[in-house]
């Protein structure tokens, strides 16, 4: 079962959302505005999602240490 998190928490009119598919190692990244209005989403893996921003392994390997 995907995790789903909420940009603001209690996101309720207005928010975005972000699901991570543990087996396909996926983020989805959607949203929504004036309680029914959906944005268009968008899949990634997380290697395209890294890519994307620039983000490194190097990069990552700092943050799980810290």
């Amino acid at each position: 079962m995907p995790t789903k998190i909420y940009i603001p928490k209690d996101a309720k009119s207005s928010g975005i959302d972000v699901e991570y598919a543990k087996t396909s190692q996926t983020l989805r990244i959607g949203g929504w505005y004036d309680s029914f209005v959906g944005l268009q989403s968008r899949a990634f893996t997380l290697r395209e999602f890294f890519e994307e921003l620039g983000i490194t392994l190097k990069a990552c390997q700092k943050a799980f240490k810290d």
